[in-house]
């Protein structure tokens, strides 16, 4: 071989080194931070890291409010809730605006999660929220709002997962009063969701437990609510292909006049509302218990739940056409006089609606 030969083939080698090496994706690393660390450490950490990074958080407790999570990063906690974010109120623990994210393993404590602008491919994944107060002196929300909520979506969510996360006492300064307080005192609270799965959380000493304003293929199902105050669940305005399957709601707090199981006050079309327990067995004489189901919305469709206890109504059917309540079990005193299972709100008889199957009865509980 020539040496001109051999000298063009070494050039040629080195070249392809050349673009391998500017090819080749970086591995991704583990980061850890430590609770002795400031903030601004930990913040410079996440900044610093590259996109297939994980950020771990070792166990203990971090005193932390809005610490700004980049895209494209996983941060996990320890196990069993060893990790705790803490900070006394008033503050989103961590902010997140972008695509792609996961956060896991981690409690939350006196703060939740704010999730900023039109977020999408998110996994917010066995963390604990707890111990968020409610505003200053416990009378106005709009103080610290949304910061009263553990995961708040202030714009869009799509792609989604927000599932096998506890919540528990959160805003409980409010649980005992009758007044209206809806907003920001909610487990999950948002607005335009789609194509996203909510499932496998549990709520224990709630106002409510899920709460957003419109969206699409979004799937709420094997949920665990208990000691709510005012709606379990809330969904509202322009929802479609909406399933909310298998939860579970009971021993609300303080019930009153708007203490419902579920409310889909919606004029989307396709929700399916199915095998849900709802029970109330603790309101007795002087208080107000409402519906169990509030079902609105074109086709939608409430089968085989069971409603039993205090409900004044079992399923309340709003605005809609061809509304189904087939296959359900409703159950109660109350419910029983005036045969008010399942009843039309403001005695409005909609098109193509369906009532058939019903299982009723004055018992407290269904067989």
């Amino acid at each position: 071989m020539s040496l001109q030969k051999l000298g063009c083939m070494n050039v040629l080698f080195s070249l392809m080194i050349v673009l391998f090496t500017f090819s080749s994706p970086a591995r991704a690393s583990t980061i850890t931070v430590v609770p002795s660390e400031a903030k601004t450490q930990i913040q410079a950490s996440i900044n610093n890291s590259h996109a297939g990074d994980t950020i771990y958080f070792q166990a203990g407790t971090y005193t932390l409010c809005g610490l700004r999570l980049v895209a494209g990063r996983t941060y996990l906690g320890a196990t069993n809730g060893q990790t705790i974010i803490h900070w006394p109120g008033g503050c989103s623990l961590m902010v997140f605006y972008g695509s792609g994210l996961t956060v896991q393993h981690i409690t939350f404590d006196g703060g939740g999660l704010y999730l900023g602008g039109a977020i999408s491919n998110v996994n917010v994944e066995y963390n604990t929220f707890q111990n968020i107060p409610f505003g200053p002196n416990a009378v106005t929300e709009y103080g610290n709002w949304p910061a009263t909520i553990g995961v708040f979506i202030d714009t869009a969510a799509t792609n989604t997962d927000i599932s096998h996360n506890t919540f528990r006492n959160l805003s409980s300064q409010i649980l005992s009063q009758y007044t209206d307080q809806n907003l920001g005192v909610t487990g999950i609270f948002g607005y335009n969701i789609s194509n996203t799965t909510m499932n496998y959380n549990t709520f224990d000493t709630v106002n409510e437990a899920i709460h957003f304003f419109s969206g699409q293929n979004v799937q709420i199902n094997h949920n665990t609510i208990t000691h709510f105050h005012r709606i379990g669940m809330e969904i509202q305005d322009n929802t479609s292909k909406l399933e909310l399957g298998f939860n579970s709601f009971s021993q609300p707090v303080t019930p009153y006049w708007i203490t419902f199981g579920i409310s889909t006050a919606i004029y989307g079309g396709g929700a399916n509302i199915h095998d849900n327990f709802i029970d109330d067995q603790i309101c007795t004489s002087g208080c107000w218990v409402g519906y169990g189901i509030e079902a609105w919305g074109n086709g939608t469709i409430v089968t085989n739940n069971t409603i039993q206890g205090h409900w004044i109504n079992g399923v309340a059917i709003g605005p809609s056409t061809n509304v189904q309540v087939i296959k359900n079990k409703v159950c109660g005193t109350q419910m029983s006089q005036g045969n008010q299972y399942v009843v039309n709100q403001d005695n409005t008889r909609w098109g193509g609606e369906v009532i058939a199957n019903n299982i009723t009865s004055s018992a407290m509980q269904c067989p």
